[in-house]
């Protein structure tokens, strides 16, 4: 049997429980926010008489059809090549994940021992299991691959049928498998989001998906449950 870190009772704490940002991080009096306003040189999309096409103008709608568009921003911190990066999220980090290994930069997420899954339609990778479409899955993966105190929650892990079983925090990229196989497939996904720890770089990129309660468990998912729902009873 794998050792996938599982127990039979979830720990994980529904978002009701966690402390709420009542605060804004960021906070500016009146005047600092019309300066800052002010010396924005992109800060209009558009004005009434401009040329849309004109692209030596300043407003944002002109800007977007130069050849090489330039956000106007202030840097806080830079990039290396040599930095490791994570991303984590939608199918839109498996693309960056590509697009930066490419480039001969180390993207801890797409780790080599991902290769061996194998999809179960026609997706080009089996990557994609491990696609989370909203920050309560991104964080429940990070809460359990994290924190010395969490436990993956047993019971999320469905039998479907008597030969196969679903983990219902995953994406259902890959063909359904036995319990054992199944376990790995968790183990996998939480070693390798230990990773993260190592990384400059973390990318975050989230879906346009509904989110799914599981009152059993007391988290929340990113799976749709229809497709194994009718074989629960």
């Amino acid at each position: 049997m794998s050792g996938a870190f599982v127990n039979e009772t979830s720990v994980a704490n529904p978002p009701r429980n966690r402390p709420t940002l009542r605060k804004s991080p960021c906070v500016a009096t009146a005047d600092e926010a019309v300066k800052n306003y002010t010396r924005n040189a992109a800060r209009t999309w558009y004005k009434d008489g401009i040329d849309p096409n004109d692209q030596t103008g300043k407003y944002a709608c002109q800007r977007l059809r130069q050849t090489w568009f330039t956000p106007q921003l202030e840097p806080k911190f830079r990039l290396r090549r040599d930095d490791k990066f994570y991303a984590i999220g939608s199918s839109s980090a498996r693309g960056l994940e590509n697009s930066l290994a490419g480039h001969n930069i180390v993207v801890e997420s797409a780790a080599p021992e991902f290769a061996k899954l194998q999809p179960a339609n026609r997706e080009r990778s089996g990557l994609g299991f491990t696609n989370k479409y909203n920050t309560y899955s991104i964080l429940n993966e990070l809460h359990w691959a994290l924190d010395p105190d969490a436990e993956f929650p047993r019971e999320s892990i469905v039998q479907v049928s008597k030969t196969t079983w679903y983990d219902s925090h995953t994406n259902p990229t890959l063909g359904l498998a036995g319990l054992e196989e199944t376990l790995e497939r968790r183990s996998l996904m939480q070693a390798v989001t230990k990773r993260i720890q190592s990384c400059r770089a973390v990318i975050l990129t989230l879906g346009l998906a509904e989110v799914w309660r599981m009152f059993r468990q007391t988290c929340l998912s990113t799976a749709l449950p229809f497709h194994f729902c009718s074989r629960l009873n």
